[in-house]
């Protein structure tokens, strides 16, 4: 936790300080507002510009709008910078400014927390606007909730005339519907990069803000990001239309899975219509069932071939009607058992009790029938039976 703070120094530090700013009555003035984030908040934006813009000891830190000067001496503690200083526009801010930052600095070299050599802070009373230039700071910092826009301008014309300036970190209010970097160039501060953006606390209040890292790009290196983030198309390289560009398999941009759109005559044959006069086709002619005569065979075939135009499904079923409408497929029929328990249609019905009368039990008259055709039956098997003992008299004779 410590650490995060700061370390021992640090603690220290604000120790001093806060016991000299309630001596001084405080930091308000009578221009602008007064405040300053805490302790762990100002620890984590000195540690981004550290890590990422290079704040050391050889650093020049400078604080637009820095009251007290409370952000100036933290950098002087925990990093070590070699010098800093700061612009303020209320002159009572100032004068207090210039007690505070002696008194704490004389402070910290007596308790051997800082070097008997180090420079003590000065504040600068002055508006922003009026600055000639904020030479030669290094890195600079600014709580700006309060600053207006005019001296936001300003402060953006220094920062990108400045040579020395490198980077800088500002903490206001979330921005909403801009892009931070956009707007910071919109202020006039040029080309910048944003490097990390997180919550911050004021002090005292517990008031929540969000601080905004930026280091500056320098304008050749502001063309060769805008040269990289705009490729230009290889020589002899197919460019493709802008239309057309979200249709390219081979676009360069392979982060995103491109959807190649077939035209008709690439479809799939599978999916292609079938032609009308092919909707409709005969069904094959079937072969004849055992039992059934050629001649059956050949009415039945005949009497299906003007429904061959029909679907071969309805074809196929009233050739099954068909079939099974003649009188070699009557139910009696089919229960004649042969010799060899085959039915006439050559199904097996072996297995079926089938009653039958023996031979020593007929009479020489069929008995009465319910049906019609039972009764054609029994005609026939007598028919058949005096045709049969009518030959056995002529053998004999």
């Amino acid at each position: 936790m410590a650490r995060d703070r700061g370390g021992l120094n640090v603690d220290t530090l604000y120790g001093l300080m806060q016991s000299y700013e309630n001596k001084l009555g405080g930091g308000e003035g009578i221009e602008g507002l007064y405040g300053s984030i805490t302790q762990a908040s100002m620890q984590k934006v000195l540690d981004c510009l550290k890590r990422n813009s290079g704040l050391d000891s050889r650093s020049v830190f400078i604080d637009i709008g820095a009251g007290l000067g409370r952000p100036l001496l933290h950098a002087m503690v925990s990093i070590g910078v070699g010098s800093a200083w700061g612009v303020e526009l209320d002159r009572i801010k100032c004068d207090k400014a210039a007690a505070f930052c002696r008194n704490v600095i004389q402070q910290l070299v007596k308790q051997e927390f800082l070097g008997s050599t180090v420079e003590v802070p000065s504040v600068i009373c002055s508006p922003v606007e009026k600055v000639a230039s904020l030479e030669p700071a290094t890195h600079a910092y600014s709580f700006w909730e309060g600053v207006p826009p005019s001296g936001k301008e300003a402060f953006g014309k220094l920062f990108a005339k400045s040579r020395t300036l490198r980077a800088v970190a500002v903490v206001q209010r979330a921005i909403r519907g801009q892009e931070p970097a956009a707007m910071m160039r919109d202020l006039g501060f040029g080309p910048v990069l944003l490097i990390a953006s997180f919550p911050v606390k004021m002090s005292g209040s517990g008031r929540a803000f969000t601080a905004y890292i930026f280091t500056k790009i320098a304008p050749a290196a502001a063309n060769f990001l805008a040269n990289v983030a705009r490729p230009s198309p290889a020589a002899g390289a197919r460019t493709p239309s802008p239309q057309h560009s979200n249709l390219d398999p081979h676009s360069p941009n392979l982060g995103y899975t491109r959807r190649v759109f077939k035209s008709p005559e690439l479809a799939s044959p599978l999916k292609t219509r079938k032609p009308e006069e092919d909707v409709a086709q005969a069904s094959p002619a079937k072969k004849p069932c055992a039992g059934v005569s050629v001649a059956a065979a050949e009415d039945a075939e005949a009497a299906v071939k003007p429904r061959a135009a029909l679907a071969p499904g309805r074809a196929k079923a009233v050739q099954q009607v068909l079939l099974t409408s003649l009188p070699e497929y009557s139910r009696r029929t089919k229960q004649a058992v042969t010799a060899k328990g085959k039915s006439v249609g050559g199904k097996d019905v072996s297995k079926k009790t089938v009653a039958v009368v023996p031979e020593a039990e007929r009479s020489d008259k069929a008995p009465a029938m319910a049906t019609r055709s039972s009764r054609r039956l029994a005609a026939k098997a007598e028919a058949q039976k005096s045709a049969v003992l009518a030959a056995a008299k002529v053998d004999v004779c």
